[in-house]
């Protein structure tokens, strides 16, 4: 049973990678040629968020079990939502205190297709990585570990949108993606089983991610980087040993 489960977690991975990438090809190669991008391109690429979606509906039997339970208390809502904007203001409280000087303290959606990320991408992914990858995962592996891996594919699956308008591949922003999101995906964990797996929670903090986007803080000092990398691994230190300790 637990083989069978880890294969076809192992297949909805690939093809959630897949469906992203193919759909998010388009514009990543316009731009990589400094081309401009077809008329199709960008529907495809908004598209291309919904790829986690999509694989798990090809790959779950009944449907429903993905967005169910769903709710939460408003109070869990509210803390999955502000912790991403927490932590990083922390990390830059502490670039301060070591000398650095930030551009911007918060990095809030400044155009109508951030404020459209916002809503677009925990819709397209959580649907998947937590309603149907997390709790097979967990079974097979364990809380922690299961989360961690989770978080690893969840990095990975990022490459389709590595490549910047202004061309060439973003290897460093795809490698601190792949670094951190195996944090990020452990405290997603801790509050979604503290909710008894509650999609709104899940939601909120992939939301929460977006509504203060660390990713576009400037990489001239990568010391702010760094310290951010630093507090998401404390806190998800203790989201892990909370995690080990649930019975």
């Amino acid at each position: 049973m637990e083989e069978g489960r880890s294969k076809s977690t192992l297949t909805y991975v690939v093809l959630a990678c897949a469906i992203t990438w193919a759909l998010a090809m388009p514009m990543a190669l316009a731009w990589w040629r400094h081309a401009v991008p077809p008329a199709y391109a960008m529907p495809c690429a908004g598209l291309s968020a919904f790829g986690p979606l999509f694989a798990a509906l090809i790959a779950v039997g009944k449907r429903r079990t993905l967005f169910r339970p769903f709710l939460a208390h408003p109070g869990w809502i509210a803390l999955a939502l502000f912790t991403p904007m927490v932590m990083h203001l922390i990390a830059t409280v502490l670039f301060v205190a070591i000398g650095g000087k930030p551009e911007a303290w918060f990095h809030p959606p400044a155009a109508p297709e951030r404020w459209a990320a916002l809503v677009v991408f925990p819709l397209g992914e959580e649907f998947g990585w937590r309603g149907f990858a997390h709790p097979r995962l967990a079974a097979r592996f364990g809380l922690v570990k299961g989360s961690l891996l989770l978080g690893l594919a969840w990095g990975v699956w990022h490459l389709a949108y590595s490549v910047p308008p202004t061309g060439g591949f973003d290897g460093v922003g795809f490698a601190m993606g792949v670094a951190e999101l195996p944090l990020y995906s452990l405290l997603i964990a801790w509050v979604f089983e503290r909710t008894g797996r509650a999609m709104a929670v899940a939601l909120a903090f992939h939301a929460g991610a977006h509504l203060d986007h660390f990713e576009l803080a400037s990489r001239v000092d990568l010391r702010l980087h760094g310290l951010h990398l630093l507090v998401v691994g404390v806190v998800a230190v203790f989201a892990a040993r909370s995690l080990t300790r649930r019975p």
